[in-house]
């Protein structure tokens, strides 16, 4: 099954704040997210407020996404800390 995916302006903003230096962490982030786009069920589920979502880690940073459908949406991406506010 292909899914497809998309980026909300939350994830883009911040995507681009903090890869802006770190090109290293820039690669590591599209290529996690090209996996999540070949199994998108590697991330941890996400509770309560967050239920529906999932998160994948990459160091101390954290994307947040979901699944609906046959279309994954990359809601956010932060550090750890402030990712879950």
């Amino acid at each position: 099954m292909g899914f497809t995916y998309r980026t909300e302006p939350q994830f883009d903003k911040n995507f681009k704040r903090l890869t802006k230096k770190d090109k290293y962490l820039k690669e590591r982030v599209l290529g996690k997210i090209e996996d999540i786009c070949t199994n998108p069920r590697t991330g941890k589920p996400l509770r309560n407020e967050l239920r529906g979502m999932r998160r994948a880690h990459i160091g101390s940073y954290v994307i947040i996404y979901a699944i609906i459908g046959n279309e994954i949406v990359f809601m956010n991406f932060d550090h750890h800390d402030f990712v879950y506010n």
